[in-house]
């Protein structure tokens, strides 16, 4: 038989796959089991970042890596303008999680975790027009510790891939 060409027996070849359990997940109701100890997705995941503060220097090397300008280094609320106490804010709407930043932070503050949804609740009183607005200011993240408990990508560390 020539390639292309159907066989008698081509419609009877679905009904092998008619009874077998389906392979997809419904996600959010079930979750993703890929890896023997880690529940969801590759433990080398890069997902949403994750800054140490207590040894973020504020060099800024990681705003100047970023192949997207993602990143812009910003001094919080309340502090004195010193070069030490600027921290990177990261517009998520931009960042194409190549985890650049999170190589060339000289301190290793910078990480990437494992979690990657991130959602924005707009209040529902909002127009259209404002509430575009409204996530889009809130897309713009600075990394804190939130989500080190789950880290996915970090430089440094020899990590076992598969368990």
């Amino acid at each position: 038989m020539a390639l292309g060409e159907k066989s008698v027996s081509s419609p009877l070849s679905a009904f092998k796959n008619l009874f077998k359990k389906p392979v997809t997940v419904r996600y959010p109701k079930e979750e993703l089991k890929v890896f023997p100890n880690k529940d969801g997705v590759s433990p080398r995941y890069r997902g949403m970042h994750t800054n140490e503060l207590s040894k973020c220097i504020g060099c800024g090397s990681c705003a100047r890596v970023c192949p997207v300008n993602a990143i812009v280094m910003e001094l919080p609320e309340g502090k004195e303008d010193i070069r030490k106490e600027y921290r990177p804010v990261i517009d998520y709407g931009r960042c194409c999680f190549c985890a650049f930043c999170v190589d060339m932070c000289p301190t290793g503050s910078l990480k990437m975790s494992r979690d990657y949804i991130y959602t924005v609740s707009a209040p529902q009183s909002l127009t259209d027009g404002e509430e575009v607005e409204y996530v889009i200011d809130k897309f713009i993240v600075q990394p804190t510790e939130e989500h080190g408990d789950n880290i996915g990508y970090a430089t440094g560390k020899k990590q076992k891939v598969l368990g």
